[in-house]
């Protein structure tokens, strides 16, 4: 029997969610249950966790550093919601990176025994790691209830910064998985890149700090302007910036375009390889 040729057109970055969405679901679940099968707590790590790194940050920078972000006004307990923030985006992005460098070859059932649409795996990933996003996010709206007193309405928008992303993330998943299955070294290069996308972003220090020179080289990272805007939505109760949002948008749409190109057409020498 001939082999379905892989969709590569534009729509197919969307049509591929929706038409799998059952099969993704279905893994999406089991990755996240099987995170912590066994453990005592089970999935109430994925709360404990957010709040007790919350209460640290609180903690170290609030009461014992007396830290303030240099644009902030308040008390010295905002500089914790700050830095939560930015570390809530990097670890989206972080964790689809790091899968994505063994989730082919981490998986070669799907590529040899079966007939699989492998281009759902990095979906996969990247709901995953939303979903721990999404209950440090919560944690992060219930401490700024209580530190502020009240949730800006702005934060209702925070979905659409986030969307971009997960365009990156999945992106970021074609392209690394697929890439990973010829070049082993890649699972190293990513736990690196990791740490250079933490510092190279506005988490621990605003991006003001830097001379005006170099500030745009931030942008090069591409959690730089959603921890931004997550942080304007939230914390700060201002509008988005519509224009460089819609252009983010498409080019978070642009690159997971050509990363899913890039991964239908080096999928025919997986089997050979594993």
């Amino acid at each position: 029997m001939t082999k379905p040729q892989p969709q590569t057109g534009l729509l197919y970055v969307g049509t591929s969610l929706i038409h799998n969405r059952f099969v993704i679901l279905q893994l999406a679940r089991r990755a996240i249950l099987g995170r912590y099968r066994g453990s005592m707590l089970g999935m109430l790590w994925s709360l404990f966790t957010p709040l007790l790194m919350l209460a640290i940050y609180t903690f170290v920078f609030g009461t014992v550093l007396k830290m303030r972000w240099a644009t902030q006004e308040g008390g010295t307990l905002e500089f914790a919601a700050f830095l939560f923030s930015g570390m809530i985006v990097h670890g989206v992005l972080a964790e689809c990176l790091n899968q994505s460098a063994t989730l082919i070859s981490g998986n070669p059932q799907y590529v040899k025994k079966i007939v699989f649409p492998l281009e759902v795996l990095p979906w996969v990933t990247v709901i995953s790691a939303f979903f721990q996003a999404l209950i440090s996010l919560f944690v992060l709206v219930g401490y700024q209830f209580i530190v502020e007193g009240s949730i800006p309405w702005t934060a209702l928008l925070l979905p659409l910064p986030f969307a971009a992303l997960a365009l990156v993330c999945v992106g970021v998943g074609w392209f690394v998985s697929a890439a990973a299955v010829y070049f082993k070294d890649i699972a190293q290069v990513a736990g690196i890149l990791t740490t250079v996308l933490f510092f190279m972003a506005p988490i621990l220090y605003p991006k003001s700090m830097l001379p005006q020179t170099f500030q745009p080289l931030l942008y090069i990272n591409p959690i730089t302007f959603v921890i931004e805007q997550v942080r304007d939505l939230l914390l700060l109760g201002s509008s988005p910036n519509w224009g460089w949002l819609l252009i983010y948008f498409g080019c978070a749409l642009l690159f997971a375009r050509v990363a899913l190109g890039w991964f239908q057409r080096t999928r025919q020498g997986f089997a050979d390889v594993l």
